[in-house]
């Protein structure tokens, strides 16, 4: 059984951490929160109905001393017409908060009577960076899903499909354990002043029922109860089937476990005048619910914590089927592995783990599978594997900012006159040492990164050691943090072709602001020779950095490759909340962005209208031409490394074919090229080239569960390799 956790709320939003982070689309719903197969000990808050009072102020402090990773909001913040009292208060932890909207928070007081306000709700949402009322998240080894009470919610609306297909999705997805929901008002309550909303139970807890989600997390009463696990009564939904009658402890319960925590800080008690009986625990108090995950992420420890430093609530989970690997201690139903249809040709081997936030990996030899270099994102370490072995020193250990995607991020190698090997690595080059932040988004002036670099080195003869750095580019790295780009591959001509991001607020004319600033090396393919000098004519102009570029418009991208039998450049591209794009780059090639991403126009984040011959964009006089993607992931799966097989090892029918891995859910993806290699083969519901669904792409997946893929190699013994993230660890797929 996998947990879940689900908070309701009116937003979207994609929060992730420093795995998410370095698959960029920090503003898009691509988070996974691994960071590692051996997971830490973690905590989250929660908390609802707060108001401004001294018994808010109180349990922010209590939350600050117990220092979670998240703070979860149920909703009902400031009581007020205006969100700025409470907004001023919870200062100390904004930069950890994810919340839900509360029946009180999108209304205003006009008269004595509450009306609709679009600008109340409208501070709360920009301070959170979001634009809708429901959303979810990955953290660590848990998804969280935020709904809304206050949004249309029934069957038939947009949070019902959304709810279903992430739910769907969660549930499926390997690397995932628990399964938190949370929302405002509220499902199952004990009687009193404050009443449950049948409708909204009879519509989400067979949901949550038949997807496993573990805790439910709600406010709206102004106390605290903690129910018994609970599977939904279809014949009386108010009076739900008790799984396990035991108060506080519970291995791998069969319901769902519903709080109510609005206990944030408002005056006014809500009394109960009874305990149900799928009610284990209730009180009236002020303070935040503690969920401790331990032991590996098998174990949740729940804990209210009141504000005079009691604890007046405790509850264990402990999920005895996350079976713990001897060696990597990482549940083995979440193995990567390969879907219908090709189980039966492949296998999946592990070549070697321990890694730490892999980004990148090469072959050192062409002719030696067994020798491996990988690159460890947040550590800026060159890592060395031989014989599956990773070796005890690593190559070389840089200097990075490791903020969000910041960090280690490329490596190719190319021969040099001398006869030995010249190894490349792109990085964000730290201004300091500590690399110390005040929050996980922003540095302070003097703190933020010399800038994204790309350097060269000599490789010892034996192998041992990169010596000899030379700096071949200087680059931005801010604003940022995110969309640093990073990837980089070798041309069939030898020069050194890098994709890089628009940083998160370049506003050139290669962001296709039309009267915006010169092209400044960002947002683009850039392309250069051995030692980062451009051609001497460029594709798009002949000033510097212009001519660097062969293509513009880019977002961000974490995979280039060529077509081994065209000589054709294709990568990858990560949209914002939508639209993830496969695309066929051509010289000069424009990918639309930020005017168009995937077909369309957008605002916030959001697609708009569809856009066939966007008109108002940066065409360098003629130079740059613009062309729709291949193929259009409409909702995000966090796209990243792309391949081409180019190997028989697996028979003519897969030689040259094209896969493409994803980080949001670990999944491998196969296309068929059509005769000219020019376009993809497509047929069905995906003959648009767009996957309007989840489920339209499960004719295209090869492989899943590989929990954040980062790289993808043909080795030199012929098979495809694949480095992952969250687990740091490579597997080989090899035929049967």
């Amino acid at each position: 059984m996998l947990l879940k956790i689900i908070i309701l709320t009116p937003f979207v939003f994609a929060f992730q951490i420093q795995l998410v982070n370095y698959i960029g689309n920090y503003d898009s719903h691509q988070a996974h929160g691994l960071d590692n197969a051996n997971w830490s000990d973690f905590n989250i808050a929660a908390a609802g109905d707060w108001s401004c009072t001294q018994n808010t102020k109180n349990t922010v402090d209590n939350i600050i001393n117990k220092n979670p990773e998240l703070v979860l909001g149920l909703g009902d913040y400031a009581y007020r017409n205006d969100a700025t009292c409470w907004l001023e208060i919870i200062k100390p932890i904004e930069d950890r908060m994810k919340i839900a909207i509360g029946n009180h928070d999108d209304k205003a007081y006009m008269d004595g009577v509450e009306v609709p306000s679009k600008k109340r709700l409208d501070q709360y949402l920009n301070q959170s960076n979001l634009s809708k009322t429901f959303y979810s998240f990955d953290h660590h080894n848990v998804h969280f899903l935020a709904m809304s009470t206050e949004d249309s919610f029934e069957k038939a609306s947009m949070q019902y499909r959304f709810v279903e297909n992430d739910l769907k999705k969660a549930a499926s997805n390997n690397s995932i354990d628990w399964i938190v929901v949370f929302y405002h008002r509220i499902a199952y309550t004990s009687p009193g002043n404050v009443g449950s909303i049948a409708d909204f139970r009879d519509t989400y807890h067979p949901l949550f029922k038949k997807y496993d989600v573990d805790i439910v997390l709600q406010a709206h009463a102004h106390n605290y109860q903690r129910s018994f696990p609970l599977s939904y009564n279809i014949g009386n939904s108010s009076n739900p089937i008790i799984t396990d009658h035991d108060t506080s402890n519970y291995t791998n319960p069969k319901g769902q476990i519903f709080l109510i925590v609005g206990t944030g800080g408002s005056n006014v008690v809500h009394n109960l005048t009874e305990t149900a009986k799928f009610t284990a625990k209730q009180f009236y108090g002020y303070g935040f619910l503690n969920l401790d995950f331990i032991n590996n992420g098998t174990t949740l420890v729940g804990e209210f914590h009141e504000n005079d430093k009691t604890i007046r609530d405790r509850f264990l989970i402990t999920k005895s089927s996350i079976t713990q690997n001897s060696t990597l201690g990482i549940s083995s139903a979440s193995l990567p592995r390969l879907m219908n249809g090709y189980e039966d040709k492949f296998k999946i081997e592990t070549v070697a783990k321990g890694l730490k936030s892999p980004t990148d990996m090469m072959f050192l030899d062409s002719s030696k599978t067994n020798d491996i270099i990988v690159l460890e994102k947040n550590n800026g370490t060159v890592q060395r594997i031989v014989n599956g072995k990773l070796q005890e020193n690593p190559l070389i250990d840089v200097n990075v900012s490791s903020k969000n995607e910041r960090g280690l991020l490329g490596v190719i190698a190319l021969e040099s006159k001398k006869g030995s090997k010249n190894v490349y690595l792109y990085y964000t080059e730290a201004n300091v040492t500590n690399d110390k932040c005040p929050n996980p988004d922003k540095c302070l002036p003097g703190i933020e990164p010399k800038g994204n670099r790309l350097y060269k080195y000599e490789l010892l003869q034996d192998g041992t050691r990169l010596i000899n750095p030379k700096l071949v580019m200087e680059l931005p790295a801010v604003p940022g943090p995110a969309h640093n780009g990073g990837k980089m591959t070798v041309g069939p001509d030898n020069d050194i072709f890098l994709a890089v991001g628009d940083l998160m607020g370049h506003t050139t004319k290669a962001q296709n602001y039309e009267d915006g600033g010169e092209p400044d090396a960002t947002g683009g393919v850039l392309r250069m020779n051995k030692e980062g000098q451009p051609l001497k004519n460029g594709y798009l102009g002949d000033e510097y950095p212009l001519n660097l570029y062969y293509a513009y418009g880019i977002r961000n991208s974490f995979g280039i490759d060529f077509d081994p039998v065209t000589g054709n450049l294709w990568d990858s591209e990560n949209g914002p909340d939508f639209a993830d794009e496969i695309n066929l780059v051509s010289p000069g090639f424009n990918s639309g962005w930020k005017d168009v991403q995937g077909i369309w126009e957008h605002k916030g984040g959001k697609p708009l209208n569809v856009m066939s011959n966007p008109s108002e964009l940066a065409e360098f006089d003629g130079k740059g031409k613009y062309s729709e993607p291949e193929f259009t992931f409409f909702n995000t799966v966090g796209v990243t490394a792309i391949k081409f097989f180019d190997s028989n090892k697996y028979g003519l029918e897969y030689r040259n074919d094209l896969f493409v891995g994803d980080f949001k859910n670990g999944d491998i993806y196969h296309f068929d090229l059509n005769l000219d290699r020019k376009s993809l083969i497509l047929d069905g519901y995906l003959t648009d080239k767009i996957a309007n669904t989840p489920e339209e792409l499960d004719g295209l997946r090869f492989a899943v569960g590989f929990s954040g893929i980062t790289d993808l190699e043909v080795g030199p013994d012929g098979y495809l390799y694949v480095l992952t993230y969250g687990k740091g660890t490579i597997y080989r797929i090899v035929p049967i």
